[in-house]
Formats: structure tokens, C-alpha cells, sequence
């Protein structure tokens, strides 16, 4: 048990040695000449109201767990008194959140003697769920005797944000949507004019060479966008990788088409800005929703700043609310609109809030409580500054990350001779004739024995006649008759030692990530080039498995 919590306290009172005093120095078992009768409360009763709370309640001192209510078990699924004295580093799957936590809370408790945080707290079983943190001294201006803390649910809340988030996000798909399909018509006639000048250069080498090498280029910036799109699909998960936000505004900005002809543009970026933790498609969402909410602040001509800068906030930062100090980047957007008065500034993150009217053509609503969610989420804060008739600015800052980003270096694409190849039986797995084609094509040229099937049923159905020569199993996830899915679980029971390549057009979801963690040894994203393929297939089949 924790130093200074005594099991009579914690069975018969609250927690600590000396009575509970209110705000004003009075124990809560006396009264004034003019109190009320409902004012005295004693000890009994006043457990009684916090056992009753639906918020947990405890007492903690040192992030160690002294008394605690019911309710505060049961939400983290522990048996009541079971947590007392351990450290609740427990209750965190991650020690960096652990961190967080404590530090925001303190900060939050030296400034306003009240610290609050949102974060995720694990259950016993291992599950999750989205709560907040309040917590401030149990006796005003002396720590050492411990922190009150409550603790509220608020996993229906999150889920009703991430609807919200869904909701709004479809006008920011209909922009990216319009301007990808500009991209991809550009992209398809670059294919189409140099297939063209293939079917006329076919005896001159080098310029086939060349003509190979810049459809190379455009399937992958084709399969780049199409990656882009199914980032905004994934419907608020998070990608965390080590990002230059001067990327992600710049392709923001390849996207966004202004909702007036005569709006300009105007770009400034910092160089050699910090690198932030976070996920693409996210943090280009965010911009992309500024970008669309500046642009509709228009209603005649007008100009849109966009900046990048490197920031240190200190300690003493001055803003309204708590701010870890440290590095940090700042995204400036900045419009000529309208601007806007301080009563609408208060809700303009809102959900549900819009200065638009029911007949709006423009829409109903633009995305800004989206854009705080995902910047909360990052870690980081937005604000900003306007005025009537002297336009906007929002800021959002994001921390810095304290990881270095390794830069891929081109890769020549080697020979046929040069590339990785093998002589085992592969089964390939794909609903798509086209690709069964290429697939075929590729493991040929690489010296595999091809077996095709044209879905899950029938992927099992020849496994079961040619399990003895099948080294490897490429397989699509979705699929008719049977997917995926289905197919592996059945494939694996007939033999379990089976190696499998997962292979699909969309993005890493739950579904894949499980298949992963039951067994499956590798997955490639489509497109993929002959290299790729060959690298991939090697590695699985040389991969020592236990």
C-alpha cells in the first residue's frame, strides 16, 4: 500500500489523516449561524454522494492510487480497492501518454488550480475507451497531501465527433475529388501519348526506353493520389509517420480549386521547418478545410496567405489554455473576407455551428470542428484572429517531433537479370482478370510456377489438390463467392504453415492489420512493379518462421 493511505481512511472516510475542509476552511461536518440544512453533510454522506457519481472519483498522490469509487472501478473493470496503492502508469498502454498526461494535468492545476486532459485510459481486458481527466489538490495550496481526480466517459461523445467529422468531410471530398479528376485526366493522356509514340518508336531503343520510364512516373503519381483518397476514406484512423508539413500544404494547395475565379494564391514556406508527428491525409484535410472555408469568406475578389514558420512557446506563453512548451510549427491561412465579429469567433468550432443559410449553395457546413478534432488529436492547438470586414487568419500549431525523418533515395529499377527470383509453385489469387494476367506475366518471368484462381472458393478448392507443391499464396482481400478473408482462415486450416502475400487497392485497415497479426507474412499495396514483386516474394519465401 501507498505511503500515507490507511486502510481505516479508505473504508470508513476519505483518504488522509485530517478532516475535508471546503474553499473556505470549514470541515464539511460543521455549519454557520446562516447555512443551510442540506450543507450538513457528514462523512458518511458524503461518500455516499461520491459513490453514487456517475464520474469516477480518487484520491492520488505521487500517480499513486490511494481511495477510489465504485463507478471508477467499474468503468476500468477492476475489482473495487484493487488499484489502491499502485502506480496508474497501469491504466496507460503507452509510457509517452503516461508522460503527457501527468505533465498537462500539473500544468494545468499550477495556472488555474484545475488541470484537464483528455486521453485513453486501458480496462483490465485490455480495451480502451475515451475519457476526461480533471484533478486538483484535496487540500488548496499544500500538493504533498495528494490530487482529487475525476475521471468522465466520454466514448459516446467521441463517436458522435467522429460522425460529425464523416459528415463534414464530404465537402472537402467533393474539392479533392474535383481536382484529382483533373489530375488523373492529365495523367491519362501523358499514358495515352507516350503509348502512342511507342506504337511509332518501336524499332528505336532508347526512345522506348524513355517512354517506359515517364509512364513509370505517372503510375506513380497516379497511385499516389489514389493513396491520398483512400487516406480521407479511412474514416479518422490515424497513420502516424515522421511528415514535412511544406509537403502537405503543397499538395493542399495542387488540390484546391478557389470557389471565386479571382481569388490569388499566395504561398510563403519556411525552409528546413520542423518535421511534426502525425498523419497525412489528416493534417492535408485540415488545410485543405482552411483553404475552402478562406476561400468562401469571399464575396468578390480577395487573396489567401498561406505560411509555414518554426516556433518555441515557452513557459509563459500566454495563451488561454494549456500548452506544453517546446518546439513547435505554425500554419498560417489568412483571407480578405468578411471576417468576423467576437460572438461568432466563440463558435466557430462548434460542431453544427455555419453562418451559412438553409439555401446556401455553398453548403451547410466547413468543416472548422473537424479541423480542431484532428489538430487536438495531432497534439496541437489552433486559434484565431479576425475582424468584420478585415478577413481571418487561423493558426494551428503543431509540436515538433523529436524523431529524425530518413529520406528514400531513388532506386534504379535493375534488370530482369538482376532482380530476385525462385523456382516454387505460387498460387495467385485475384478476381480481376487483368491482373491474374500481369501476375501470371511477372512470376513466369521470375521463374515461379503460376496456379490461378478466380476467387476464394476456388483458391481453397486447388490448394486442397496442390497443397504438397504450393510454397506461397497471393492473395487478393476482396472478392466474390469468397474473400479474402475467408479463404485465408480456410487455407490455414487445412495447413497452417501456409505463407501467405496479401495484395489489394485499398488502404491498411483493421481487416488486413488482423490478417497480419494471425499469420499472414507480407502484403503489398497495388500497383506494384515487377521489382517490387520480386522483393516482396523473396523475402516471404526466405523468411525464417517459427
Amino acid at each position: 500500500m501507498a505511503q500515507g493511505y490507511h486502510k481505516s481512511s479508505a473504508e470508513n472516510n476519505l483518504p488522509g489523516s485530517e478532516p475535508l475542509s471546503d474553499s473556505h476552511g470549514l470541515s464539511l461536518g460543521q455549519t454557520t449561524p446562516d447555512s443551510f440544512d442540506t450543507a450538513e453533510l457528514s462523512f458518511d454522506q458524503m461518500k455516499v454522494v461520491l459513490e453514487s457519481s456517475p464520474a469516477g472519483f480518487g484520491i492520488m498522490r505521487d500517480r499513486v492510487l490511494g481511495w477510489a469509487n465504485e463507478n471508477f472501478y467499474e468503468m476500468l473493470g477492476y475489482e473495487v480497492g484493487s488499484l489502491m496503492g499502485k502506480d496508474v502508469r497501469i491504466l496507460y498502454s503507452a509510457q509517452r501518454e503516461y508522460e503527457r498526461v501527468g505533465k498537462l494535468l500539473a500544468m494545468g492545476m499550477e495556472k488555474y488550480d484545475v488541470g484537464m486532459v483528455e486521453t485513453r485510459l486501458s480496462r483490465r481486458d485490455g480495451t480502451a475507451f475515451d475519457c476526461r481527466i480533471r484533478a486538483s489538490l484535496l487540500y488548496p495550496g499544500n500538493p504533498e497531501k495528494g490530487r482529487v481526480i475525476v475521471v468522465t466517459d466520454i466514448s459516446e461523445l467521441k463517436s458522435l465527433q467522429i460522425q460529425l467529422q464523416q459528415a463534414q468531410k464530404m465537402e472537402a471530398i467533393g474539392v479533392l475529388a474535383g481536382g484529382i479528376s483533373h489530375d488523373f485526366n492529365n495523367i491519362l493522356m501523358g499514358i495515352q501519348g507516350h503509348l502512342s509514340l511507342m506504337q511509332i518508336d518501336m524499332t528505336a531503343v532508347e526512345k522506348m526506353a524513355s517512354h517506359t520510364r515517364q509512364i513509370k512516373k505517372l503510375v506513380d503519381t497516379a497511385a499516389e493520389l489514389t493513396g491520398r483518397l483512400l487516406g480521407f476514406a479511412r474514416g479518422g484512423k490515424y497513420q502516424v509517420a515522421i511528415l514535412d508539413v511544406n509537403q502537405v500544404v503543397k499538395m493542399a494547395l495542387g488540390i484546391f480549386t478557389p470557389s471565386l475565379k479571382n481569388i490569388s494564391v499566395h504561398e510563403s514556406l519556411e525552409a528546413n521547418l520542423h518535421l511534426v508527428d502525425g498523419d497525412h491525409s489528416q493534417l492535408e484535410q485540415v488545410c485543405l478545410n482552411l483553404l475552402i472555408n478562406a476561400s468562401q469568406a469571399m464575396t468578390d475578389a480577395g487573396d489567401i496567405f498561406i505560411s509555414t514558420q518554426n516556433l518555441f512557446i515557452t513557459q509563459d506563453h500566454g495563451y488561454p489554455f494549456e500548452v506544453l512548451p517546446g518546439r513547435y510549427i505554425k500554419i498560417s491561412i489568412k483571407d480578405t473576407g468578411i471576417g468576423m465579429d467576437p460572438k461568432i469567433q466563440k463558435k466557430i468550432f462548434d460542431p453544427f455551428f455555419s453562418t451559412k443559410g438553409i439555401s446556401d449553395k455553398k453548403g451547410r457546413g466547413l468543416g472548422l470542428s473537424t479541423v480542431f478534432g484532428i489538430v487536438k488529436n495531432h497534439g496541437g492547438f489552433i486559434t484565431v484572429r479576425s475582424e468584420r470586414g478585415e478577413g481571418s487568419e487561423f493558426m494551428v500549431f503543431l509540436p515538433a517531433s523529436n524523431e529524425v525523418a530518413i529520406k528514400d533515395l531513388p532506386e534504379e529499377t535493375p534488370s530482369l537479370d538482376q532482380m530476385l527470383k525462385g523456382s516454387e509453385t505460387v498460387l495467385l489469387v485475384d478476381d480481376e482478370q487483368e491482373i491474374l494476367n500481369v501476375g501470371k506475366n511477372f512470376l513466369e518471368k521470375l521463374g515461379y510456377t503460376p496456379i490461378i484462381a478466380h476467387n476464394g472458393l476456388e483458391a481453397v478448392e486447388l490448394f486442397k489438390v496442390y497443397k504438397d507443391q504450393i510454397s506461397l499464396v497471393v492473395l487478393d482481400l476482396i472478392m466474390p463467392v469468397m474473400d479474402g478473408k475467408q479463404a485465408f482462415t480456410q487455407i490455414k486450416a487445412i495447413e497452417n504453415d501456409t505463407r501467405f502475400i496479401i495484395t489489394t487497392g485499398y488502404a491498411v485497415d483493421e481487416k488486413l492489420e488482423n490478417l497480419l497479426r494471425q499469420g499472414c507474412h507480407g502484403f503489398i499495396q497495388k500497383p506494384f512493379s515487377l521489382h517490387e514483386f520480386s522483393k516482396v516474394i523473396r523475402t516471404i519465401l526466405d523468411k525464417r518462421i517459427p
